[in-house]
């Protein structure tokens, strides 16, 4: 794929690799002479994984570089039954494993917490964050499996 009709999402340009990280996949690419990870996009073009491979082969002055396609989605869910919808990515590990009702644990400004999902939809549209990520489903009958509920937690 021509490097140039890659995009990248605001989110990967807002928290670049670390310097240490982008070093090491460099020093890989330099002594095995190919890359340490793949370059995944979406069917429209936007970069899924592979941010630190794309620098590289920017750094480099390649114009074409070897893709792999891969889907992203999307739930949408709320805190509270009705309330305000909000969104979360799944992880590539529970992509199409989510279903309407299913319960997942997210991380919010608040701490971790668990969301009914209202809607799961392909990841297409710009507006949405693409960084605040699905941690996990939820255990059978919705328990959060290892993260305490925090009203639980103001009960004790």
């Amino acid at each position: 794929m021509f490097i140039g009709d890659i995009k990248i999402l605001p989110c990967f340009k807002a928290t670049p690799p670390k310097p240490e990280k982008l070093e090491r996949r460099e020093r890989h690419c330099l002594e095995h002479g190919k890359f340490e990870s793949v370059i995944v996009v979406d069917g429209a073009g936007n970069l899924i994984d592979g941010y630190t491979t794309y620098l590289l082969a920017g750094k480099y002055g390649l114009e074409y570089v070897p893709v792999r396609y891969g889907q992203r989605q999307i739930v949408m869910a709320a805190h509270k039954p009705g309330g305000k919808l909000y969104v979360w990515e799944l992880p590539g590990s529970l992509t199409g494993k989510v279903q309407v009702g299913d319960k997942v644990v997210v991380r919010t400004r608040k701490g971790c917490t668990a969301v009914k999902v209202a809607e799961v939809q392909e990841y297409a549209r710009q507006e949405h964050d693409p960084c605040r990520m699905v941690i996990r489903r939820c255990g059978k009958g919705g328990r959060m499996d290892g993260y305490q509920r925090a009203d639980r937690i103001n009960n004790q």
